[in-house]
């Protein structure tokens, strides 16, 4: 039904019916836009401050605001409501059911394809005649089905208002729209499940049980950790790639969290990658779910990740993972075993005992999960370092042992607790490095409880001129462990080959090269020399006293 301009004292623009039927697929702001263009206004602002229309419910998607525009336009109010957008507020929008954020929508770049604009418009002046479609307006749909071709966007606004007024921006445009090339481009099965989803509503599988921004967002993230790897960036990617990585992460999610899982689990299994650490494995996928911009729409999906990360990687009590903490069970973490050969096969029953590898039924001897190629090589370089004591895998016993191997008398003695404070480690760890001839023990029961193990402060002493722990780095740097860690391993620093759960120490002159060539840490880090600092401050004997008093 065609409606006429109201008679409005001081109106300019001539008494013409409104003949601009609404379409299925048209949001509130494109038939106003549209009925301004129409009518020869400039604007939808002037056009609405001529009418007496109130706009800025519209902007809002108020049901009151779009009710008067149906009557305006003589449209259908269920129908015109049911392709508006309703703004919450906070950067939160409501789509009937659907909740959508910032991110979801293409604010201030309006998106057409030119093929449409061609075949409804054929002239600027008649800009009017063609809709603007509700799902132009999400930032994951970049192709027009129609015409199998790439949307446009055009050149920005300053103002969020003038890119809402759709018909201005079409008629501003107009020349450079039209002369703009066909890029073919398929609609993929992505983009269809979110128009379809967008105009006609969700179904009843897992992933339509998802919020809409965040099944838009989750299938490019983790199309794009599936394409590019876990050294993949979330930015610099062209419009055409973020296409194919949303078919790709589709394909995964729609078929529900089972396949999700499966789909980590097979990042673990490629080539060439460290399947030991979740974030460093996962990459893109694990930074975007920890980001603080994510809302608690995004659990259910989080909720399935952490899950899997649970069951497969070993994870200390009490880290967070993806804001969850961890309750410390051990799990296998799922990468391609790699046969023993070498040294490593010569050396396979230590292994064994130092907890890098594992005896099966048959006999057969396999590493564990969490044990690398570099792992080894550090076992191999410590073996060669020791060769008094390579494979003995015993403590040592009887007199206290010197340097030289002689038993020296009144050697000074320090406890398990001592020496854990001393290299700022756990005392599981002390009693490892001595139980495997790394410390040099005794058992010492005239001075302590009977079946007490003590130090040799001279063995602690040659530990500390090879080896620096992580907590001593970070005494030294000044900086939390967990990012000492992530560098260091980022350089693939070795570490000292032992269990997963025991702390981290490393070979003394491999930091030193790597702080040697490393740039970018701060004053602390490079005003100490770590080569000297911690062993020298440990040989004064004030100190040593203080520690070996209980006072230090």
């Amino acid at each position: 039904m065609a409606k006429s301009l109201p008679a409005i004292p001081g109106n300019t623009f001539p008494q013409l019916p409104l003949t601009v039927p609404h379409a299925a697929f048209e949001p509130a702001l494109s038939l106003l836009s549209r009925l301004a263009a129409r009518g020869g206004a400039s604007s939808m602002q002037r056009f609405c401050g001529d009418i007496a229309f109130p706009i800025d419910p519209l902007f809002r998607g108020e049901g009151i605001a779009i009710e008067q525009l149906a009557q305006l336009a003589g449209c259908d109010v269920a129908a015109l409501e049911r392709v508006s957008v309703r703004h919450l507020g906070k950067g939160h929008f409501r789509l009937r059911d659907e909740f959508a954020s910032l991110q979801s929508f293409q604010r201030l770049r309006v998106r057409v394809c030119p093929e449409c604009v061609r075949a409804e418009s054929p002239s600027a002046a008649e800009s009017w005649r063609v809709p603007r479609r509700l799902q132009w307006k999400f930032s994951s749909i970049r192709s027009c089905p129609e015409h199998g071709c790439m949307l446009v966007s055009l050149p920005p606004e300053k103002f969020s208002k003038d890119a809402r007024d759709f018909s201005a921006q079409l008629r501003k445009h107009y020349v450079w729209v039209v002369d703009q090339p066909m890029i073919p481009a398929g609609h993929s099965p992505f983009e269809q499940y979110l128009t379809d989803r967008i105009l006609r509503g969700r179904g009843d599988r897992w992933i339509d049980r998802l919020e809409l921004n965040v099944v838009s967002r989750a299938c490019e993230v983790l199309g794009l950790r599936i394409a590019k790897g876990p050294d993949a960036s979330l930015a610099g990617h062209r419009e055409a790639d973020w296409r194919s990585f949303g078919a790709l992460g589709y394909d995964v999610l729609r078929s529900g969290p089972v396949a999700l899982s499966d789909c980590l689990a097979a990042m673990a299994r490629e080539a060439g990658v460290d399947g030991r650490f979740f974030g460093r494995l996962f990459g893109p996928w694990t930074t975007w779910l920890k980001s603080r911009s994510l809302g608690d729409e995004f659990e259910p999906l989080r909720d399935v990740v952490r899950c899997h990360i649970f069951d497969h990687f070993s994870v200390r009590r009490g880290v967070l993972v993806l804001g969850v903490p961890s309750e410390g069970k051990a799990a296998l973490n799922a990468q391609k075993p790699f046969p023993l050969n070498g040294f490593a096969k010569r050396n396979a029953e230590d292994l064994v005992h130092r907890g890098l590898a594992q005896c099966q039924a048959d006999g057969s001897i396999v590493l564990l999960g969490f044990v690398t190629q570099r792992m080894l090589e550090a076992y191999e370089r410590e073996k060669k370092f020791f060769p008094a004591r390579k494979g003995s895998g015993a403590s040592v016993g009887g007199g206290v042992q010197g340097a030289d191997g002689t038993e020296v008398e009144g050697e000074a003695h320090l406890s398990i607790s001592s020496v854990a404070h001393a290299l700022r480690v756990t005392a599981k760890t002390v009693g490892y490095l001595v139980e495997n001839g790394l410390l040099h023990g005794t058992d010492v029961s005239e001075l302590y409880r009977r079946g007490a193990t003590v130090v040799t402060a001279d063995s602690l002493m040659q530990f500390r001129a090879i080896f620096i722990s992580l907590g001593e780095l970070a005494d030294v740097a000044q900086r939390p462990q967990g990012a000492l860690s992530m560098r260091l391993r980022n350089a693939d620093v070795a570490l000292l080959a032992m269990p997963h759960d025991l702390s981290r120490i490393y070979w003394r002159e491999d930091v030193c090269a790597y702080m040697a060539t490393e740039q970018q840490y701060s004053a602390p880090m490079r005003t100490f020399s770590l080569a000297d600092m911690p062993r020298c401050s440990f040989l004064n004997p004030e100190l040593l006293d203080m520690v070996l008093s209980g006072r230090g």
